[in-house]
């Protein structure tokens, strides 16, 4: 079973139109089992995510599926 602990690996910030979705981030995630993948970081400002931060999986069901997110530790 996986921790679902990670740490931001590269970071960028995508700025959009409110109507289209408005401010979010892109992160690469090194997880400690040692895959590394692509989410976001929630729970933050996107500018606040930086390169090493610690962060932890969720799965996120507000939406009309399952996505995968971290949040900060």
């Amino acid at each position: 079973r996986a921790s679902g602990k990670g740490v931001v690996y590269a970071t960028s910030v995508v700025r959009q139109r409110p109507e289209k979705g408005g401010v979010y981030n892109v992160a690469l995630i090194d997880l400690e089992e040692g895959p590394r993948l692509m989410s976001r970081v929630e729970g933050c400002a996107p500018e606040s995510v930086v390169i090493g931060m610690d962060v932890v999986a969720e799965i996120d069901l507000s939406g009309s599926n399952p996505v995968l997110i971290f949040k900060p530790v």
